[in-house]
C-alpha cells in the first residue's frame, strides 16, 4: 500500500510538471481586453482577399469580450502575377503569384509599428479556363490566411518601444 501511494503521488508530481512544452511568447493581454478595428484595403473589385484577410485577422486578435478602444491596424494587400517561364509541356506553363501586405498599427497617441510582409507562390495554367481560375483561386486564398495569420503573430509577439495607450 505504501507504494502504491508513493507511486501515485510520483506520478502526480510528473504530470503537473511534465510538460516541457512553453510558447514562444505569450499572449498580449492588451489585446484580450480591448477591441482592435481591422481596415483591409485592396484594389482587387470581385476578389474576396479582403474579406478573408479582415476575418483572420479579427479571428486572432478580437475576442467577444473587448471594450471599445482606439487600437487600429490598416492593413493594404497588393496582389502581382507574373510569368515563371517553365513549361511542363506543350499546354502547361507556370505562374507566379506574389502578395504583398504593408501594415500600419495605431493607437491613441499616433503609430506603434509598421512593416511590409510579402509571399510567393505557383501555380500551373493549363488549356481548361476553369481549372485556372480554380488554381488561381486556391493560390490566392492560401497566400492570404498564411499572411494574416503571420501578421496576427507578429502583432502579439511584438515589443513595442512604448506603453500601449488604448
Amino acid at each position: 500500500m505504501k507504494n502504491f501511494f508513493i507511486f501515485f503521488l510520483i506520478n502526480f508530481f510528473l504530470m503537473i510538471n511534465g510538460c516541457s512544452f512553453k510558447p514562444l511568447y505569450k499572449s498580449n493581454q492588451i489585446f484580450s481586453k480591448y477591441n482592435v478595428q481591422i481596415v483591409v484595403k485592396s484594389k482587387e473589385k470581385y476578389e474576396n482577399n479582403a474579406s478573408l484577410f479582415k476575418n483572420t485577422l479579427e479571428g486572432k486578435l478580437g475576442s467577444s469580450k473587448s471594450e471599445i478602444s482606439d487600437l487600429k491596424l490598416i492593413v493594404s494587400i497588393n496582389r502581382y502575377e507574373s510569368d515563371l517561364g517553365i513549361n511542363k509541356n506543350l499546354y502547361t506553363f507556370g505562374k507566379m503569384l506574389t502578395l504583398d501586405a504593408i501594415y500600419s498599427f495605431y493607437d491613441k497617441k499616433g503609430l506603434l509599428t509598421r512593416g511590409r510582409l510579402s509571399k510567393k507562390t505557383s501555380y500551373n495554367v493549363t488549356a481548361n479556363p476553369y481549372a485556372n481560375m480554380v488554381a488561381k483561386e486556391d493560390a490566392s486564398k492560401k497566400l492570404v490566411l498564411s499572411i494574416s495569420e503571420n501578421l496576427a503573430d507578429l502583432i502579439l509577439a511584438m515589443d513595442f518601444k512604448r506603453k500601449i495607450s488604448p
